[in-house]
Parts: structure tokens; C-alpha cells; sequence
């Protein structure tokens, strides 16, 4: 028998008593797909567990990434306000750096200004000192040339004087030779003339004639050079004369008398050094 639409509350209410029914009447109304629907809803579920935990997991990532993201870009920003400060701090010291240098290369300009202005100065004075040395050698070769005339013009003066005296001296000599031993004899002195020849040449570096005025009182020996003018050369031989005449005599030079009206610079004290009583005339020997 056939069942309606008003036979399907009683078989509900037959299923519901007998559970058993169901599963039959499932097997035979539902296919083999439906029949793994649960299975297959189940593992959905699963797998939508599955994937919603991994979403969760991937926010959570996304979110702590996120944080480290935000963490790293305010160090970013940090580290860019350090750099911003850092060059604002650069920028500063290189204006300062850029004035000192400014200042630098003013004082440098003022510096090589300067050092020019030097320079022209050293080479004024260059100049002047080339020019003070120009003149002083104009002014030394002048004195030089002055020198040379006064040297030959006192050559010439003393040249004249020189046969002045000779000839005064070769007329006169013996005239005051012989008034000398007036004057010395008279005062008590016992004059001679001692000649002597030098074979060895010790006097004159060659034989000669030696010629001594001797004067002996009470045994003191006394040698006197009568001369017309004494030179700085002359003094060397009369004492080689007087030595000379220690050595022949044997006899002990006591006194060294000069009489001369005249002397070279310097030839007065040379002789005074060397033992000589100077005097300009015969009277003025004292005892």
C-alpha cells in the first residue's frame, strides 16, 4: 500500500521510536557522497580550524611583525632626528670652519702683504747697502790713492831730508863728533873711537868696517851713536854692534847712549825698550 502525505507524521513518529529505521532509511534515500558529507564536513571543519588558527597565527605574526615594523622605524626615526641634529651640529662647526678660514686667509693676505712690503724694504736696503758699498769703495780706493800720494810724498820729504842730512852730516860730523868729545872729555869721560873688522859679516850679514864711540869713566864703558834721524831699521844693527863689540873687547856695555834730533814713529820707544838713553844733544848725558 502506497503512502500519502498523511502517512508521514506516523512515520516520523515510528522513526523517532525507532532509531534503527533511520540509519536504514538513510542508507537507502541518502547516496554514498551524502553519506560522507559528515566526514567530509568534519574534516572542512578541520581544515577551517586549521586555517583559521594559521589566520590567527599569520595576525598575530602581522601584528608582532607590525610592531617590530613600528619599533625599527622609531628607531629609524630616531636614529634620522640624530642625523638631522648630527649634520645641523656639522653644518655648524663647518660655518665656523669656514669663518676661521675666512679669517685665516685675511690674515694670510695680511701676512703676504706685509712680507711684499718686506721684501720691497730688504730690496731698498739692498739698494742703499749696494750703494753705501759703491761708495765705500770709491771712498777706499780715494784713501787708497791718498795713501799712495802722502806714502810718496813723505818717500820724497824724507828722500830730501835723507841727503839734507847726509850732506849736513857728512860736512858737520866730525865738527860735531869732535865738539862731542870737547863736551864729554870736559865733564871728565875718556872718549874714543873703537874700529873693528867684522870678518864674519855678524853686524852687516857681510865683512865690514865697525865703527863704535866709546866712552870709559872709572871703568863703566859706556857706547854712544851719534845720528842725524834713528828709523825702526836701524836699531837692530846698533845692537848688533854693541854685541859685537862685547864679544871683541870682552868688555861689558854699561850704558847704550843715542843722541838724534829725530825719529821714526815708534822708534823711540823700541829703543827705549832695547837699553837706550835718548838725548838730543850732547850736553843733556847726565853722569
Amino acid at each position: 500500500m502506497p503512502l500519502t502525505v498523511e502517512d508521514l507524521p506516523t512515520l516520523l513518529a515510528l522513526l523517532e521510536k525507532h532509531p534503527e529505521w533511520r540509519e536504514a532509511l538513510r542508507a537507502i534515500l541518502l547516496s554514498e557522497e551524502l553519506l560522507r558529507m559528515p566526514e567530509v564536513i568534519g574534516r572542512l571543519e578541520r581544515v577551517t580550524a586549521q586555517v583559521l588558527e594559521a589566520q590567527r597565527a599569520g595576525e598575530e605574526a602581522l601584528r608582532l611583525s607590525q610592531a617590530e615594523v613600528d619599533r625599527r622605524f622609531a628607531e629609524l626615526a630616531e636614529a634620522v632626528v640624530r642625523l638631522i641634529e648630527a649634520q645641523a651640529r656639522t653644518e655648524e662647526r663647518l660655518a665656523r670652519l669656514e669663518e676661521a678660514v675666512a679669517h685665516l686667509l685675511e690674515a694670510q693676505a695680511r701676512t703676504e702683504e706685509r712680507l711684499a712690503r718686506l721684501e720691497e724694504a730688504v730690496a731698498h736696503l739692498l739698494e742703499a747697502q749696494a750703494r753705501t758699498e759703491e761708495r765705500l769703495a770709491r771712498l777706499e780706493e780715494g784713501q787708497r790713492r791718498l795713501e799712495e800720494r802722502m806714502i810718496r810724498m813723505e818717500e820724497r820729504i824724507m828722500r830730501r831730508l835723507n841727503a839734507f842730512g847726509a850732506r849736513w852730516g857728512l860736512r858737520s860730523e866730525r865738527a860735531w863728533r869732535e865738539g862731542m868729545r870737547a863736551v864729554l872729555e870736559t865733564a871728565g869721560f875718556e872718549v874714543e873711537r873703537w874700529t873693528a873688522f867684522d870678518e864674519q859679516g855678524e853686524v852687516f850679514d857681510y865683512p865690514s868696517d865697525i865703527e863704535l864711540d866709546v866712552v870709559i869713566r872709572d871703568g863703566r864703558v859706556l857706547v854712544v851713536e851719534l845720528r842725524t834721524s834713528v828709523s825702526l831699521e836701524a836699531l837692530p844693527t846698533m845692537e848688533r854692534k854693541v854685541k859685537f863689540y862685547e864679544r871683541r873687547t870682552g868688555r861689558k856695555v854699561d850704558r847704550r847712549i843715542l843722541i838724534s834730533p829725530w825719529y821714526d814713529p815708534g822708534a823711540d820707544e823700541l829703543a827705549r825698550r832695547l837699553g837706550w838713553e835718548l838725548y838730543g844733544e850732547p850736553e843733556e848725558i847726565s853722569e
